[in-house]
């Protein structure tokens, strides 16, 4: 621990361990930057004494910084685990390391954000749930730890639960005789058949961020798990960062051939689910469920004019006499 001289020091930039990590290998290629005043105290309430306004400038600018600080778990604790996970088997000595979760999630959990400058408010969130529910919600994310406290994350947590109904189908009856009625398809080779639904099987979100600046490029999406490891009696929770795919364009015809998609790795997001935003998701679903959008920023909506040529292609569609009704042959008199 070491304070800056502000009479000699103006800034100190210091590499992390994963840092390190790329540069060796030559892959360190930093894209932003980010701001913190984790240091910073601006309510002096909180410390147990009253100022004036005109005064927190002046104590904020004088009062004593430390250098940053790179490393807050042990390297020699992990590489002792990730050690005893090759001894074992259970990771590859060539697999790509991964930055630590205390580095990458608690050193700098908050950057600066960035507000409008015509609004006088903090930046905030507004969510909707275009299809699916809330359940719950919390201020915080709790990871117990191994003395079984509990690590404290300041990131606002809200619950949605997804069902989906199967069932067990037997490809003949009790005389042996195959089954003719049509059945929803189920995971390939299994014998599993969904109930469930279509609607029932996924959560559509509206997020916008208010009192900021609306950009072409407003959000990042990251993906956690939650590992629970038993150590003795106790559980300890860790979180495990999960990566997106990017699939190399094919070079030749054939190249499909010695693809790896995604869904194969366990380190991926595409093996736990389908995430599609923006213009991935189809307009007839967006416009079924949100057939408005306003504009935002310098953005012209695009999906008003197109939602309303939908709506009235729906209105105006005929019944069908003709039409398929094998998978709803109505009710039973």
């Amino acid at each position: 621990m070491e304070f800056f001289n502000k009479k000699e020091d103006v800034i100190d930039l210091q590499l992390t361990q994963y840092g390190r990590f790329l540069l060796s290998k030559g892959k360190f290629k930093p894209v932003y930057y980010s701001f913190y005043d984790n240091n910073i105290l601006y309510n002096s309430a909180r410390a147990g004494f009253e100022e004036k306004q005109n005064n927190s400038e002046t104590r904020i600018r004088d009062m004593q910084t430390m250098k940053p600080q790179i490393s807050i778990s042990s390297a020699e604790k992990a590489f002792k685990e990730n050690y005893e996970l090759i001894l074992l088997g259970k990771k590859d000595k060539l697999a790509v390391d991964m930055q630590r979760t205390p580095e990458k999630t608690y050193l700098l959990p908050q950057p600066i954000g960035t507000s409008d400058v015509n609004s006088e408010y903090a930046p905030s969130w507004t969510i909707q749930f275009l299809n699916g529910a809330l359940s719950g919600s919390s201020k915080s994310l709790d990871l117990t730890e191994v003395d079984g406290g509990l690590t404290t994350l300041l990131l606002p947590q809200l619950e949605c639960q997804v069902k989906i109904g199967y069932e067990d189908i037997d490809s003949s009856d009790a005389s042996g005789t195959p089954e003719t009625d049509e059945t929803e398809d189920g995971p390939g080779m299994s014998s599993l058949s969904i109930t469930s639904n279509e609607d029932d099987m996924f959560v559509l979100l509206k997020l916008q961020e208010s009192n900021a600046p609306f950009q072409k490029k407003n959000f990042d999406i990251e993906m956690f798990e939650i590992l629970e490891e038993y150590k003795g009696t106790k559980t300890v929770e860790t979180l495990r960062p999960l990566s997106f795919s990017k699939r190399p364009h094919p070079e030749t015809e054939v190249a499909f051939l010695d693809e790896t998609y995604p869904d194969e790795n366990k380190n991926n997001v595409e093996y736990y689910f389908d995430i599609l935003v923006d213009d991935e998701i189809s307009d007839e679903l967006l416009c079924r469920l949100d057939p408005t959008d306003e504009k935002l920023g310098v953005y012209a909506d695009e999906r008003t004019a197109l939602c309303q040529d939908i709506i009235n292609k729906q209105k105006r569609k005929v019944f069908d006499i003709y039409e398929d009704e094998s998978d709803y042959p109505g009710d039973v008199c």
